[in-house]
């Protein structure tokens, strides 16, 4: 049996933060019971989420069964695609856009599927565990904690995706994201309007990498457009 229940709001909530990503058109966990999120988050019909949700658990059974199990698996879906992620006995489903690049979004379902798991076991959310910070990090834990924290996710997520090329580490990935966001608190106040100050501190750190900020600065501008920050 699957131990949703016990986490349910929790998950619910982590379900809401990736639906809310850009180039995500949906998202629910295919569970023993049914599919969770469908109605909130999955914008599928509720029979239509119930079929897809017996159809993927079926299909990572079976790949376990035969001894070749998934970590992910990426197929077209009507106008979407769709991401599964094997999580225990559960599988997270995400529909995307067509053509949405892939990379950020799993980058980011790297994390919050760790998320999802602790709140699955019904392990309380800390922030400073959450997101590696220690007790100095209170005012970051604060800010990942706020109305900002989905699209500052998001941000890192691309940001990794970039660096990762440059054979960065996502630990080492996420302390400079954390400086960043230090030195953004220092100069203004944490808002929409002022998230491209932090797009500018970010990108500074990619100098050695011309190209790779370029696409940097343009894909995460394409998030701030999505919040209002640029228009």
């Amino acid at each position: 049996m699957s131990a949703i229940p016990k986490g349910r709001p929790e998950v619910l909530a982590l379900l809401q933060e990736i639906a809310a990503v850009q180039g995500v058109r949906g998202t629910m966990l295919a569970t023993a019971e049914g599919p969770l999120g469908a109605a909130e988050h999955a914008n599928l019909a509720i029979a239509v989420a119930t079929d897809v949700a017996k159809t993927v658990r079926r299909l990572v059974v079976a790949s376990t069964t035969a001894n070749a199990p998934l970590r992910e698996l990426l197929i077209n879906f009507g106008p979407s695609r769709m991401m599964l992620r094997p999580l225990g006995e559960d599988v997270l489903v995400v529909l995307l856009e067509r053509d949405v690049d892939t990379g950020p979004v799993r980058t980011l379902l790297d994390v919050e599927l760790e998320r999802i798991g602790r709140a699955m076991r019904g392990e309380p959310e800390e922030l400073m565990a959450a997101f590696g910070l220690d007790d100095a990090d209170d005012d970051i834990g604060e800010l990942l904690g706020s109305p900002l924290g989905p699209v500052l996710r998001e941000i890192e997520a691309v940001f990794h995706s970039y660096r990762k090329q440059r054979g960065h580490a996502q630990a080492q990935t996420r302390v400079v994201m954390h400086e960043q966001m230090r030195e953004w608190l220092l100069c203004c106040n944490p808002s929409n309007y002022t998230l491209p100050l932090l797009l500018d501190g970010l990108s500074e750190t990619m100098v050695n990498d011309p190209e790779g900020r370029n696409r940097f600065v343009g894909a995460v501008q394409t998030i701030l457009r999505k919040t209002g920050a640029l228009r």
